[in-house]
């Protein structure tokens, strides 16, 4: 008989943007927001670094693109491979917020942000992005 478990969460670690040249973190939306990575695992340590890279990224893509950033948020969460070699297989990376006036322009930001990303582009797993756009 063959068990299957349920594979290993990590985070979510959140990063912030608002404009300042520091980038804030929680381990929820509504947390208490830190200028440090939060305390935690050797892979939340690899997710908080992979938001921070995110939120660079989307920086330079939006200069690159003509565009000023409005407030967003970068959450990435990570899910352990079921077998071993133990590993992080995916990282799911969301984007919350418009990121620029023009809405039409913010899925190619984000898309030349990952594409611009060390963080991302170094790891062997698998990185999905997604968009949630601003409420309202």
């Amino acid at each position: 008989m063959k068990i299957k478990l349920k594979p290993k969460t990590f985070g979510p670690v959140f990063a912030f943007f608002d404009s300042s040249k520091e980038v804030q973190y929680a381990t929820t939306e509504t947390s208490e927001r830190t200028p440090h990575a939060p305390p935690g695992s050797p892979v939340d340590m690899l997710l908080a670094s992979l938001a921070f890279c995110m939120v660079k990224s989307v920086e330079w893509a939006a200069k690159d693109q003509g565009e000023t950033l409005l407030p967003f948020s970068v959450k990435v969460a990570g899910t352990k491979t079921p077998d071993l070699p133990w590993r992080v297989e995916v990282m799911e990376v969301t984007l919350f917020g418009g990121l620029v006036e023009d809405a039409t322009a913010t899925p190619q930001i984000a898309k030349l942000a990952k594409s611009i990303c060390t963080v991302s582009n170094t790891l062997n797993c698998e990185i999905s992005l997604t968009l949630e756009p601003k409420d309202g």
